[in-house]
């Protein structure tokens, strides 16, 4: 107990003093402006992404993979703190330990399936039974003791149970007991799982976190190091960047130390495991920088490994993912105006600029993307319009903003970014055509002119929207504006004009797909069992007024562009178009949107445009979200950030670089769906089950894949998904130190006669 308490202080003390890590006699280096150390072996390569600054999400196997509770070092284990029963985790003085209810649930990677040996470190609260389960298999019942002392637990799993990749462990214990709010049925301080049947004999030093990164002086140099005992492997789980590559150093601490064994390794996602270097860790720091280019865009894992026995620690020294300098470092100008526009119900595969083989006609939108910055793979973190917009407008996700729910209200300190540009002295206007972007649900907020149309039962095509958004800018072309429009005609219900409709289906149709009921007939086609089915006539009429409500959506976009032209106001206006949510067409058995978190729903268009000062005809190919909107917006409007915002700032593509942040989205529904998107790869939970999807090869998403044929692809995600529902500051998500981040009050607005039937027009039946 008294060695964790002087390793935690020891790391301590190191994390501190890393900030300064080159400011030193004898440091290595010297410290980049984020506090990432340098290597002169660097050169002028970039850094891409700190590994000690994630030591937290990497496996640590030394005599077995080790899970120490209690720390950010668990939440890759038991998917933060959603749905696998681990409610809290504690300090008591050195020890750490995390408090779990009646069911626990953890997730743990095994390279080569065999006999498995569990000890597991815990206490009896409030139940003295636990049953084990690995993958559906019972294994045997565990008595705790009685007391309030930690003591080990010793498993045993036959091979026959053991899978290759990830495996399911399920915990379940026989009562619980109150424990601050909590109903707790046991403690967990750790678990090592060794491969094999009998646990190693000897002494054992666990790496616990806190332990492993710090500082280690070698021959009179100090560095940031992972600090490691002998016979240990520390595994990454990274996305590889374009032009890639690894640094890092190694030495072994103590006068004259025994030479130690070391490697490095890679794991491509469906590839072969290859060494990348191979070497001695001896009195001196030896540096290297290895070539990744090999593997760029590919999820892999990295390990870093110690062989050999004996005293004396090896330590790898600023272990970092490094890219090449930009070939050219724009500077962005500030735009003087910015027009946001969230077309409602917009997926991204109906626009030829993002699935070049879609049928839609839209010719403006087509001649827009060419010179725009468009993201190819922009996510929604929601799959209906109150949530996804909230966080359009605010850069919060919606488990920290809360508009989840039908009746749920943004709270009024949840800020929007019309309020956050009202204050640097834009006029600001919002013009929405969708009933739940409302006054009633806190939408009304920051602006000096406001409409919604289904509240004020006006009409809501695209051309009177944008018509009224167009005069307002007129009024107010002389100073600095801010223009948010939400139209809604590719929502239902689908009623283009006739020419619209004739420009994908010609027949002389006289079947139930009628324009202004298509919201009540999709709503009935929804239920279970569906009250309405469609033959292939009814299908196609449908899709066919579905895409003619895009095409005539993009005739009036041409209309209020050519009056900005004539208004002398576009060249100075950032125009940024994306959408709340998009449309099923029985991608997957149903209709609509709301309820699944497939693609047609989550994957929605994202351009910024402004030519002559951002890039044009730029695409974009990582993962990123519409959170990210208003911080980005924020930014190429000069204006200082949005406090709390949560979101990436995209202006890094702009000016020749990208984020220093792994490129996913996450996406959810409700309280019953979570998700990550992580370029191909796909994870989708609901509930404890975990769905698999490979996007190059399936991108419709109609074949699980098994997540076992993809262990690499499977773990990242896993860990990635894990640290964000874990994360309790969203804002800093990735990072171990969490702290807490904004935090609002649930609030609702009960539903009246009128909104009800306003949005039951719309198609929303609840």
């Amino acid at each position: 107990m008294v060695r964790r308490l002087i390793l935690v202080l020891a790391a301590v003390l190191g994390l501190t003093a890393a900030g300064c890590s080159g400011c030193g006699e004898g440091a290595a280096g010297a410290a980049a402006g984020d506090g990432t150390e340098r290597l002169d072996a660097f050169g002028d390569l970039r850094t891409e992404l700190d590994l000690l600054d994630i030591a937290h999400l990497a496996d640590v196997d030394h005599g077995g993979t080790f899970i120490d509770f209690g720390t950010p070092a668990r939440w890759k284990y038991t998917v933060g703190q959603w749905r696998t029963g681990f409610v809290a985790d504690r300090r008591d003085g050195e020890l750490t330990y995390s408090y779990v209810e009646e069911t626990g649930r953890v997730f743990f990677n095994v390279d080569n399936p065999g006999p498995l040996t569990l000890r597991i470190r815990a206490k009896s609260v409030g139940s003295r039974n636990m049953s084990l389960f690995l993958n559906g298999h019972q294994q045997e019942i565990v008595r705790l003791a009685e007391g309030d002392t930690f003591a080990d637990y010793d498993v045993h799993i036959t091979a026959d149970h053991v899978e290759r990749g990830e495996n399911y462990l399920l915990m379940r214990f026989g009562g619980s007991t109150q424990v601050d709010g909590h109903d707790v049925a046991a403690a967990l301080e750790s678990m090592r799982i060794v491969e094999g049947d009998t646990m190693p004999p000897g002494d054992y030093a666990a790496p616990l976190w806190g332990s492993y990164v710090a500082e280690m002086e070698i021959d009179g140099t100090r560095r940031r190091a992972l600090t490691l005992e002998r016979s240990t492997t520390v595994s990454y789980f990274v996305q590889i960047p374009r032009g890639g590559s690894l640094g890092f150093g190694v030495g072994a601490e103590g006068e004259s130390p025994a030479p130690a064994p070391v490697e490095v390794w890679i794991t491509p996602e469906g590839a072969e495991r290859t060494r990348l270097f191979e070497g001695s860790a001896e009195g001196e720091w030896h540096d290297e920088v290895l070539s990744l280019e090999r593997w760029q865009g590919r999820v892999a894992r990295i390990d870093f490994v110690v062989k050999g026995q004996g005293r004396g620690r090896v330590g790898w020294g600023a272990p970092t993912l490094l890219v090449p300098p930009p070939e050219e470092e724009r500077r962005l100008e500030p735009a003087k105006n910015v027009v946001v526009l969230v077309v409602d119900t917009l997926r991204a595969d109906k626009l030829r600029p993002f699935n070049p083989r879609s049928r839609v006609n839209t010719p403006v939108l087509d001649a827009m993307a060419g010179q725009s910055v468009l993201f190819e793979q922009a996510h929604a973190p929601e799959n209906w319009t109150k949530p996804s917009v909230a966080s359009v407008l605010t850069g919060l996700f919606p488990a920290t903003h809360g508009a989840k729910s039908t009746e749920a209200r943004l709270p009024d300190g949840a800020l929007l970014i019309s309020e956050h540009v009202r204050a640097q002295g834009f006029a600001t206007a919002g013009f929405i055509a969708n009933g739940y972007v409302s006054d009633r649900f806190g939408f009304d907020q920051g602006w000096d002119h406001y409409t919604n149309y289904i509240r004020e039962s006006r009409n809501t095509e695209a051309e009177n929207v944008f018509g009224e958004a167009a005069t307002w800018i007129e009024a107010h072309r002389d100073g600095r504006f801010f223009v948010y429009i939400q139209t809604i005609d590719p929502h239902v219900p689908y009623d283009p004009p006739d020419e619209y409709v004739r420009m994908y289906d010609r027949r002389d149709y006289a079947g139930q797909v009628q324009p202004r009921q298509t919201h009540d007939l999709l709503e009935r086609a929804k239920r279970t069992p569906p009250a309405v089915t469609f033959d292939a006539s009814d299908q196609r009429r449908l899709t066919a007024l579905h895409d003619g409500e895009i095409s005539y959506h993009d005739h009036s976009l041409g209309q209020f562009i050519e009056r900005l032209r004539q208004l002398g106001v576009w060249e100075d206006t950032l125009f940024v178009m994306t959408a709340d949510h998009g449309e099923e067409f029985n991608d997957h058995g149903s209709w609509g949107h709301g309820h699944t978190v497939f693609e047609e729903l989550l994957h929605v268009p994202l351009l910024f445009h402004m030519p002559g000062n951002i890039p044009t005809g730029m695409r974009v190919s990582d993962t990123v979200s519409t959170v990210d909107v208003a911080g980005t917006v924020v930014a190429l409007a000069g204006l200082p950030a949005m406090p709390n915002d949560e979101g990436v700032d995209l202006t890094t593509y702009m000016t020749g670089a990208r984020p220093a942040v792994p490129s996913v989205a996450f996406s959810d529904f409700l309280d019953d769906r979570r998700v990550i998107t992580a370029g191909r790869w796909k994870l989708m939970l609901r509930g404890i089950n975990g769905t698999l999807f490979d996007l190059e090869t399936d991108p419709g998403e109609q074949r699980e894949v098994d997540r076992n044929d993809h262990p690499i692809a499977m773990r990242f995600c896993r860990i990635m998904l894990g640290q964000f529902l874990g994360s309790t500051d969203r804002s800093r998500w990735l990072s171990s130190e969490q702290g807490t981040g904004v935090t609002f009050t649930s609030e609702s607005a009960p539903m009246d006669d009128t909104i009800r039937q306003q949005l039951q027009a719309l198609g929303y039946a609840n």
